[in-house]
């Protein structure tokens, strides 16, 4: 479907999304566009990319696809700046946790021979870096796509396509229900994380076993990078914040109370649930 697909940040995201398309042979042309040459280099030696440029404007140039997976902060600006340089009927889609304010931008700026479409891989890891990018990464994950009503069907059907290609379950959705939906199985819980462990001490914590560092995993991923998701999707996070407080309490009181059976069936009701997804 492409015969040239730029990347713009080839980090951890996108540099997994550049070996997956090489891996697969998905696209004879893969450009890297970068703030640091050395990343860049770092990219081709890994064999993410087959070129990488420091200018916008040369990396953009001819390319059918563009995607923006650069830190969250500079999302809205890049797509503004790709579509300067953008050949008419090119799809830029973007990788990004929040979606509504990503996809008002985009509506904002964007003409209309340029098509944009909001993608979110719900694949990941606390770690970041090109170094730490991997092909496999998005076999059998769940890649979130949310159209609104001026979307382009034939460039959806692409972004679709393409999504399955790099082996991932692709699932429609409005970009308010994505981040609803988000806010609950994912930037709740790296939340959650990064208060557990400002809740202990360091005396604690040097005595902390498995259960502590499965639970706050994911409180290494980048303070930056959430601080900027947490703002976007304040709205509702708040939402998910109030509900989690209010199953806490219920908890608190069961226990407060010790009424072991009420606190027995919500404790098994909660571990059914996370069996279910294994």
């Amino acid at each position: 479907m492409f015969n040239k697909i730029a990347i713009v940040g080839v980090g951890f995201i996108g540099g997994s999304i550049g070996l997956a398309i090489r891996t697969r042979r998905l696209c004879p042309k893969v450009v890297g566009i970068g703030r640091r040459q050395i990343s860049l280099d770092k990219a081709i030696q890994k064999s993410a990319i087959d070129k990488g440029v420091l200018s916008m404007e040369e990396g953009i140039k001819n390319a059918d696809l563009i995607v923006i997976a650069t830190p969250v902060n500079k999302v809205k600006e890049k797509i503004v700046e790709a579509s300067r340089y953008a050949k008419k009927g090119a799809i830029i889609i973007d990788v990004n946790s929040t979606k509504q304010d990503i996809v008002c931008a985009a509506n904002r700026c964007l003409p209309k021979d340029i098509y944009f479409v909001g993608t979110h891989p719900m694949a990941g890891s606390e770690r970041s870096g090109i170094s730490s990018s991997a092909a496999e990464l998005f076999n059998d994950t769940i890649c979130l796509i949310t159209p609104e009503r001026a979307t382009s069907k034939e460039a959806l059907k692409k972004i679709e396509i393409f999504w399955q290609s790099l082996g991932t379950k692709v699932v429609l959705m409005s970009a308010k229900a994505h981040d609803a939906m988000v806010s609950k199985i994912s930037h709740l819980p790296h939340l959650l994380a990064y208060a557990l462990c400002n809740t202990v001490s360091k005396k604690e914590l040097a005595i902390a076993g498995s259960g502590f560092r499965d639970t706050t995993r994911i409180a290494k991923s980048s303070p930056a990078m959430w601080e900027e998701i947490f703002i976007q999707n304040k709205k509702s996070l708040l939402k998910a914040i109030r509900l989690f407080e209010q199953n806490l309490r219920l908890l608190e009181t069961d226990i407060l109370r010790g009424k072991r059976p009420a606190l027995g069936l919500k404790l098994r009701r909660a571990m059914k649930k996370r069996e279910a997804l294994d």
